[in-house]
């Protein structure tokens, strides 16, 4: 947003959560209600909700961002008369990482919406090539106004500034109470197609032939849905160290050795995949749409087979005995993470998708302000 400000659009943003960080850096905020659960009444609410900010403050274009809100917010913008939107498609989800016969039944109803929403949308946006083109074989976006823009970007230096100095990843062992041996590292929400059960697998397989090896898995618990992971299985894996939700994951991820997400949800692009690389570590990620974007299988990373966790052992095996080669991976991931998912790049990217959706000639954009919400 702070990009867009600066490349000449007046941003505002809109969401389910309190959202005092956007007033912390100088942004206007409105908040409406939105569930993740499937919530018909509820999602009729928010549509009509957003269509009311709509008709209020009159922005020249919207843009939704995640699952629902590309569903709910073509509609409410076309409503409200406004002719500019855009919407990002981050992921399936677990819809589509599921073979259950709900799952199943239920992407029929996504498809029909999708489709339905394309029509009130100028440019849809994808993060990963395989969820746009699943979109174009089913119709569900309208042909000419598919876009990729890989990720939602990261501030790549800020970020790796924020991993700390040295003594303060030496007071962070210390803390941890860190041996000598190598550190794994999983971020993640416990959820099941993240490859929780995977990871735990894993661990229980590497530290059976080395002990000294430290698994950690940081991120918050999840107590409601079909895909919630239960928290109790975690903590009796005594080969995991179960951190929960941190506020120093730069700082932990610098202390790592090798990072891991063995995940199975159609995601967009796995922001903490960037994170890791920013931060120089080599990748250890399953072969599906979005994390093989990240990862070039045995330039910076490998890419292992969805749900399992022999597999995701044996390739941990390999890179702990292989240091050197561990390092040169890193290093490639550093590089591939500036060069491909630099937030400038994506914030570029956006500023001219708005200017084609508001019709405005690129070199007239120097001159006009828009405003975007």
């Amino acid at each position: 947003m702070q990009r867009l400000n600066s490349d000449g659009f007046d941003v505002a943003a809109v969401g389910p959560d309190p959202g005092d960080e956007f007033a912390g850096a100088g942004f206007t905020y409105h908040r409406y209600p939105l569930r993740r659960a499937l919530d018909p009444i509820g999602d009729w609410h928010s549509r009509d909700m957003l269509e009311g900010l709509f008709r209020t403050h009159r922005p020249d274009l919207v843009h939704s961002v995640n699952t629902k809100p590309s569903i709910l917010v073509p509609d409410a913008a076309a409503r409200a008369g406004i002719t500019a939107c855009v919407r990002t498609i981050t992921g399936m989800g677990a819809l589509f990482s599921s073979a259950s016969p709900g799952a199943l039944a239920m992407r029929f109803l996504y498809r029909s919406l999708q489709r339905r929403a394309a029509r009130d949308c100028q440019v849809t946006v994808f993060q990963n090539p395989d969820d746009q083109q699943y979109f174009l074989d089913r119709d569900m976006v309208l042909e000419g106004t598919d876009e990729l823009v890989l990720s939602s970007g990261i501030d790549v230096e800020p970020y790796v500034a924020s991993a700390g100095d040295p003594a303060q990843r030496a007071a962070l062992r210390d803390e941890l109470g860190l041996s000598d041996g190598p550190v794994i590292t999983m971020v993640s929400r416990l959820i099941r197609p993240k490859g929780i059960a995977e990871y735990l697998e894993a661990a229980s397989l590497v530290r059976a032939r080395d002990p000294s090896t430290t698994f950690l898995l940081i991120g918050p618990e999840v107590h409601e849905g079909p895909t919630a992971f239960p928290v109790d299985r975690v903590h009796r894996c005594p080969d995991v160290r179960f951190l929960g939700r941190r506020t120093d994951v730069p700082t932990i991820l610098a202390i790592s050795d090798l990072f891991v997400l063995p995940s199975y949800l159609r995601e967009g692009v796995p922001r903490v995949l960037l994170e890791a690389g920013a931060l120089g570590l080599p990748l250890v990620t399953t072969d599906m749409p979005g994390c093989r974007e990240v990862v070039r299988h045995g330039e910076n990373g490998v890419l292992v087979p969805a749900r399992d966790g022999q597999a995701l052992a044996s390739t941990v095996f390999d890179l702990l005995a292989d240091p050197a080669r561990r390092r040169r991976m890193g290093q490639a991931s550093r590089l591939l993470v500036a060069e491909n998912f630099h937030l400038d790049l994506v914030a570029a990217a956006y500023a001219r998708i708005y200017r084609h959706a508001l019709g405005i000639d690129e070199k007239q954009a120097a001159r006009e302000t828009r405003r975007a919400a």
